[in-house]
């Protein structure tokens, strides 16, 4: 018995239960929260509990980041729209500001000076260079003659007014463009868009619209659409209507161009004919004026000679009728000097023929 019992206490000896070594370096929180709260000032109000210090500095500390974080940036091309408790309270611009962060308050930072792109009738590639898809139910319109015609339009607009942008229309979006649910750039642009092209197109007879009156059409449509975004309150401005392509139907393009050509051609005749006249008639009324001016300056002359015979006539009538004979005499020697000196002169008498001579002696041959 002494043999076994002692074997007994040799074993339990021998067996050693295990240690943690690491025991004394590990830290006791509660230790160094009860000497961290020991050193801290007592609250009376607070009572004896050494943890409520603690809680509220933590909660300062969140309630100052949390203050903190209501600080943001507004860029100079952006307008934000401040909210608080869900009700719109005002607009903010470019620059730092601070508004109550969530829950209590949210901001809507929105770019309102960019300028932003409607396709109407067809869909560019998102790269640029894709070849642009059609859209044929937006694209095909009746005009006022009846007849069908493929029009293709881009709108260029930029948000106006922020809130109503926001806040007043509900839309379901434009998932292609980016615009999100609820921004009326979306869907009810597009409708808006679409509504006033054909009401402008349904208007007007085919020639028009393919050839003579598109910038009609672009400015009216543009007017159309500016008095539709306002009454619907989108917040939206309307800047620019621009029509792409606008072609007949495929069936009949090639009789249309036939007779767009037809029209091309008759225009540059009209052209040439009015180049012409516009050429021809100045030098006309010049050469008219030219020859008028030559008959009167040969009537004037012709008067003025009739009239100095007439009144030569008249004075040798006069003349003559005071003295007759001296009259006859003075006109029949003026005849005589006028005939005389372009021809051979003889003067006879009754008893020879003798030459006259010239008085200047140039003859000097003859008698002196």
């Amino acid at each position: 018995m002494v043999n076994s019992k002692s074997k007994k206490i040799e074993d339990s000896k021998m067996y050693r239960p295990p240690q943690d070594n690491n025991r004394d370096e590990q830290i006791n929180f509660d230790e160094l929260f009860e000497k961290i709260s020991s050193s801290m000032p007592k609250i009376p109000f607070l009572g004896n509990n050494g943890k409520a210090p603690l809680v509220i500095i933590g909660f300062i500390i969140i309630i100052v980041f949390w203050l903190l974080s209501g600080f943001y940036t507004v860029g100079p091309d952006s307008q934000a729209a401040l909210r608080t408790f869900g009700k719109f309270i005002g607009t903010a611009d470019s620059g730092l500001h601070w508004h109550f962060p969530g829950p209590v308050g949210n901001r809507d930072v929105v770019a309102v000076t960019t300028t932003r792109r409607l396709e109407l009738g067809f869909r560019s590639g998102s790269d640029g260079f894709a070849v642009a898809q059609p859209v044929t139910n937006e694209s095909l319109m009746i005009t006022g003659d009846e007849n069908i015609v493929d029009v293709q339009a881009v709108v260029q607009y930029k948000i106006s007014d922020l809130p109503n942008y926001l806040f007043l229309v509900d839309d379901p979006g434009d998932f292609e463009r980016g615009v999100n649910p609820g921004s009326p750039d979306g869907r009810t642009l597009r409708d808006i868009a679409e509504t006033a092209l054909r009401q402008v197109v349904g208007a007007r007879n085919i020639d028009d619209v393919l050839t003579t009156e598109k910038e009609q059409v672009q400015t009216e449509v543009l007017l159309k659409m500016k008095q539709l975004t306002t009454e619907y309150e989108t917040g939206l401005d309307v800047i620019q209507v621009l029509l792409q392509n606008v072609n007949p139907p495929k069936e009949v393009q090639a009789a249309f161009e036939d007779v767009v050509k037809a029209r091309e051609d008759r225009d540059r005749l009209v052209n040439l004919a009015e180049a012409y006249q516009a050429s021809e008639i100045p030098r006309s009324l010049g050469q008219a004026a030219q020859i008028t001016e030559a008959a009167l300056g040969f009537k004037e002359g012709r008067i003025a000679k009739a009239q100095g015979e007439a009144d030569g006539f008249n004075a040798i009538l006069e003349g003559y009728v005071n003295s007759p004979d001296v009259t006859k005499k003075r006109l029949y020697l003026e005849s005589m000097e006028s005939i005389l000196p372009g021809i051979k002169k003889f003067i006879l008498d009754d008893s020879s023929v003798l030459p006259f001579l010239p008085i200047d002696g140039a003859n000097s041959g003859g008698i002196q």
